[in-house]
């Protein structure tokens, strides 16, 4: 099925489910300590904020990347491969790497992925998964026995079976891996590849500078995706100022890059 981008209309609750030997992630608000956050990957202020970003890309308050929809069981799994970035700024700032299913265009999603930030002016990585559903809320979770840095290999997955989640990552570069299996029965409707400024204690993030991130061996459903521009996003603020810039697809588009271009102002969520 060829997929296309679609408005989304309703901001998703978050939920953490079932059981992991991972720890609660303890992230933090623009100007608070990590330990007293809540941590969301939503996407936020899609439905109102509608337009185009410079280079044609949809845009968003707080995801870049590639986002495509389709009919309900049409995205069951996501891969790619992307290098956790070196920040080089001081101020406070939160990002996050990751892939999904759903999310884009209704209330449930499954994810994982890396965060780079900047808490009182130290650098910090963390490997994270998330499991989003309309009726339940909690941050995302910490994959508590990796530990990633900046320069390694990411490859992270998402596999769906109606019934349950399994979200995992591996750091090529260390050999290690973690995965997370939970309940889950969104309708499989959208499939991302989403470089995002963090929504922590309710407050879409300052971007710290995470330069350009490169998504490579993008897979839907175990295929290439076959990606096209115009289900790209850029992250735009609520003051028009646009964050990053999306490229097009590789040519064989299973590919991207997104770079950083602008801190941004921190966005109350709705």
């Amino acid at each position: 099925m060829t997929f296309r981008v679609a408005a989304v209309t309703a901001v998703a609750a978050m939920a953490t489910i079932g059981m992991s030997t991972a720890s609660a992630h303890p992230s933090a608000a623009a100007a608070a300590p990590r330990a007293n956050s809540a941590v969301a990957h939503r996407i936020v202020g899609f439905g109102k904020h509608f337009g185009h970003a410079t280079n044609g890309a949809t845009t968003d308050y707080n995801w870049a990347g590639y986002a495509q929809t389709g009919a309900n069981g049409s995205a069951k799994t996501t891969s790619a491969t992307w290098t956790v970035p070196t920040l080089s700024t001081k101020y406070n700032g939160y990002s996050s790497t990751w892939v999904g299913v759903d999310g884009f265009n209704n209330s449930y999603l499954t994810q994982t992925g890396t965060e780079a930030d900047v808490v009182n002016g130290q650098v910090q990585y963390d490997a994270w998964w998330e499991v989003i559903t309309p009726s339940d809320e909690a941050p995302e979770t910490l994959f508590s026995t990796l530990t990633v840095k900046p320069g390694d290999s990411i490859t992270a997955s998402v596999t769906t079976t109606g019934s349950k989640s399994t979200m995992k990552l591996v750091d090529n570069t260390t050999g290690k891996s973690a995965s997370h299996t939970a309940s889950y029965k969104g309708p499989g409707s959208s499939a991302e590849w989403i470089q995002e400024d963090t929504d922590v204690n309710g407050d879409i993030s300052a971007a710290p500078d995470w330069h350009s991130i490169t998504f490579s061996n993008i897979l839907r459903n175990g295929a290439n995706p076959d990606l096209q521009s115009s289900q790209s996003l850029d992250i735009v603020d609520q003051n028009g100022t646009q964050e990053t810039s999306t490229s097009a697809p590789n040519s064989a588009g299973n590919g991207f890059t997104t770079t950083w271009l602008a801190t941004g102002t921190p966005t109350p969520v709705d």
